[in-house]
């Protein structure tokens, strides 16, 4: 079972979810079939027989020979150390092929099921896995329990397959000891090949149907209850107390910047409480842009804001709530304000030429 499992599994009724696999995955909890890694190896041993007949072909007369002349041989300590010398070469040569493809079909099964991963939990130490309850619960648990069925099921199957195939070649079993040796290994391995493929066959059904058993259990094993669900959006999607902070942070931060544009308006529209905007307009300028923008508390800063950097604040209550409604923060005013606009922005202009014309006739009074 997956590590971290809690509550009652009446309740996981949801299917798991692709992060809940994913990370089943990567803790290496991932469908598992003996019975396919078993198919791959018999595979090979039939394999490996049927290989070994042609190979052996030749050496069949040398052995026969050997076995039946094993009397007049010399069995002086250097011929015996040179016949166990030829010996081991001519056996490796022949075994080295065989090695290969039972190291090939070993992998093959696990590779298929999946692709294996380095998994550093379950090289460090456990308690739980040198608990004596924890491998009771292993021992006689409902697994444990199903394997030993399936075992001997199979154990039931391959057995009728072997004996319907050996009954088969009662009367040439009964003929084997007055055959020549050369005759009986070829009867051993056209028998036990025809028997492998045999039980390869009803084998392949075991494993197919072992690794669907396998898989569902593995689903059900990480079937997900709504809390889980609940919590696993939490902690992609973040809590929403987490996220509330975050956009107010964001708000403050946005206000912060945006207010620090009011001094550089060239004037806000307002009504007399509710709603304030400020507009910025150069020479050059295609149209007025917005620079800040607020009802009720933030419009009555961004005035006194305004009024305090000598802003002019001119109150227009429809045009206010137009350009509040209509106009974005850095964004152009729409053209079907430009004209009301214009005149406030031509009006505040002239505003701006009187006041600096009476500066320079105050000083030129002055003693």
């Amino acid at each position: 079972m997956a590590e971290g499992d809690q509550g009652d599994p009446d309740d996981k009724t949801e299917a798991p979810s692709q992060k809940r696999i994913d990370d089943a995955r990567e803790k290496g909890d991932v469908p598992r079939s003996i019975e396919v890694n078993s198919w791959f190896i018999l595979s090979a041993i039939a394999f490996i027989i049927s290989i070994m007949a042609n190979s052996t072909s030749g050496s069949g007369p040398r052995l026969s020979a050997f076995l039946e002349h094993a009397g007049q041989f010399s069995v002086t300590q250097a011929d015996m150390w040179r016949l166990s010398g030829h010996f081991m070469l001519v056996l490796a040569s022949y075994l080295y092929v065989p090695f290969a493809v039972a190291v090939v079909a070993s992998l093959m099964g696990p590779m298929l099921q999946h692709f294996p991963t380095p998994q550093m939990d379950n090289l460090m130490p456990k308690l739980s896995r040198i608990s004596p309850m924890a491998g009771i619960s292993r021992v006689f648990g409902k697994e444990a329990f199903g394997q030993v069925i399936k075992s001997l099921a199979k154990l039931a199957i391959i057995s009728g397959v072997v004996s319907i195939a050996v009954w088969g070649e009662r009367d040439k079993i009964a003929a084997l000891p007055k055959m020549e040796l050369t005759a009986i290994l070829d009867f051993a391995h056209s028998a036990l090949l025809r028997m492998l493929i045999a039980v390869l066959a009803i084998h392949a059904f075991v494993a197919g149907g072992d690794y669907l058993f396998q898989w569902f259990s593995w689903q059900k094993r990480l079937r997900m209850s709504h809390q889980d669900i609940k919590d696993e959006y939490k902690q992609q999607e973040g809590s929403p107390e987490v996220k509330n902070k975050l956009r107010q942070l964001r708000r403050s931060f946005a206000r912060r910047a945006m207010m620090g544009q009011v001094p550089k308006a060239t004037v806000v529209i307002a009504n007399p409480t509710h709603f304030a905007v400020a507009l910025q307009y150069e020479a050059g300028m295609r149209a007025p842009v917005c620079l800040a923008k607020g009802v009720d508390v933030l419009a009555l800063r961004i005035r006194a804001l305004a009024e305090d950097h000598n802003v002019p604040v001119i109150v227009d209550p429809p045009l206010a709530r137009s350009l509040y409604r209509l106009v974005e923060i850095d964004e152009e005013i729409p053209l079907d304000l430009y004209k009301p606009v214009a005149e406030i922005i031509g009006y505040v202009m002239r505003l701006r030429q009187r006041r600096a014309t009476r500066v320079p006739e105050r000083q030129l009074r002055e003693p």
